[in-house]
């Protein structure tokens, strides 16, 4: 299970760190609307991603999921939207803890093996959220040889490759959440 977990929050905190270092390069090349749409963008996936897992995670115990979630959706959403301007960070912000809030109530409802396929769907559009700063700034970019199809082509691969081991990883985390389960089960009906 901590395997995992551990996977999870490896790369949501790649994708703050890569996002942190893209705002800090490509700041001059974005728009104030396009600095809060990727600050919420962030916040609100993070906030959803973390929320399923602790909710899955800390299950019975809404409070504690909802309170942590809400903190990492909302630290992600600032510190990216701070690099932007303050309306930016604001933005990000309260969709980080709104997104906290719904991860946490979903992750609490479902059962483990759908958490698991709701964490993978949230994983990857959070770190999609990379691609948002090749898209919305304003440069023409037009494809000018075959070989400019390749690099993407790779990292697409790659980011598969990567996102299905992750997958395979939640497996052995459903097994141990229902062994955690069982054993909470037997301890109260011996």
């Amino acid at each position: 299970m901590l395997l995992y977990n551990t996977y999870v929050f490896s790369t949501l905190a790649a994708v703050i760190l890569i996002s942190t270092i893209l705002a800090l390069r490509q700041k001059t090349e974005m728009t104030g609307m396009n600095g809060m749409i990727i600050s919420m963008y962030l916040g609100m996936n993070i906030g959803l991603t973390t929320g399923v897992l602790f909710g899955t995670v800390f299950r019975g115990d809404l409070f504690l999921s909802t309170i942590l979630s809400m903190l990492i959706g909302a630290a992600a959403g600032t510190i990216t939207g701070a690099l932007f301007s303050s309306a930016a960070a604001i933005e990000g912000l309260m969709s980080g803890i709104m997104g906290g809030m719904m991860g946490a109530m979903l992750g609490e409802m479902l059962l483990p093996e759908k958490s698991l396929i709701l964490i993978n769907i949230f994983l990857t559009i959070s770190a999609a959220s990379l691609f948002l700063f090749k898209i919305l700034p304003k440069t023409k970019a037009a494809i000018k040889s075959k070989k400019y199809i390749i690099k993407p082509v790779l990292i697409f691969t790659l980011f598969i490759i990567y996102l299905y081991s992750g997958s395979l990883l939640g497996d052995d985390w459903i097994n141990d959440l229902h062994l955690i389960k069982d054993q909470k089960q037997h301890l109260h009906h011996p």
